[in-house]
């Protein structure tokens, strides 16, 4: 594998555990223990993926993560894959990370066959997490806006930017409730979460976004691996819809 790792833990001793399993899976690797400079080098041409650790001090990996995602943003930067490696191994914790964007979640001590097997889907997922561009759907959820964008400019802009928070909002809250149910095996709530965030994409016009949550729901009793997946398409795809709201407000 060619890949380029940023391994993010103020455990120096974990760092080093981390970075050599990754090298055994063939990645070149730099190890950051300081979770306010990691977000530069995260941010830095030629990394491929980024492993966070969840407890830090100063700066934990959701406050990280939300940082490195604000600096593509306002960079128009690709989306760097990002993973949870973490002491935090609950399924509320694995639901927690997984609607917040994370790309995968391992608990630790990490096993190499686990770390390759999300290399694998860092891989193949690459293109599919590229947040900051807009969604397949922009047209479609511009023609839902036209009554909004047909008014004065200074009252579409609150108007639409409430309405990606909200989205944002509502969006990784059913989708921390899809996966908290999938992983108790209460397929039937998780379906019934994943029909409600359609609704809300097919509301807005989001019809990809929709397919992707019935793609969720036609995972559901097959492995975690395979549901995981799916939640993980289906946040990026909510961050695309975002970031499409969000640029028609924006200059």
């Amino acid at each position: 594998m060619d890949i380029h790792a940023v391994v993010v833990d103020d455990n120096s001793a974990s760092a080093r555990a981390i970075a050599r399993l990754l090298e055994q899976a063939t990645c070149r690797v730099t190890v950051c223990t300081d979770p306010e400079s990691a977000i530069a080098i995260a941010l830095e041409a030629g990394v491929d993926m980024v492993s966070l650790d969840i407890t830090m001090p100063r700066l934990d990996g959701f406050e990280v993560l939300s940082l490195i995602r604000s600096h593509e943003h306002s960079r128009r930067a690709p989306s760097v894959p990002v993973i949870a490696i973490t002491g935090s191994t609950s399924s509320e914790d694995k639901a927690h990370a997984l609607a917040s964007g994370f790309a995968a979640h391992l608990g630790k001590p990490v096993a190499l066959r686990d770390l390759k097997l999300v290399l694998g889907r860092v891989q193949t997922l690459r293109g599919d997490l590229y947040r900051t561009r807009y969604t397949v759907d922009q047209e479609a959820i511009a023609g839902r806006l036209v009554h909004l964008l047909s008014s004065a400019a200074s009252e579409v802009s609150p108007a639409v930017a409430g309405l990606a928070l909200a989205m944002e909002q509502q969006g990784t809250e059913l989708l921390r409730r899809m996966l908290v149910s999938a992983y108790a095996h209460d397929f039937e709530a998780a379906a019934e979460a994943a029909t409600r965030l359609a609704d809300v994409g097919e509301a807005l016009g989001a019809g990809h976004f929709a397919s992707l949550c019935a793609s969720f729901v036609a995972s559901l009793g097959a492995d975690s691996p395979r549901f995981e997946r799916q939640a993980v398409l289906v946040r990026a795809e909510l961050d695309r819809i975002v970031y499409t709201l969000r640029e028609r407000v924006l200059p």
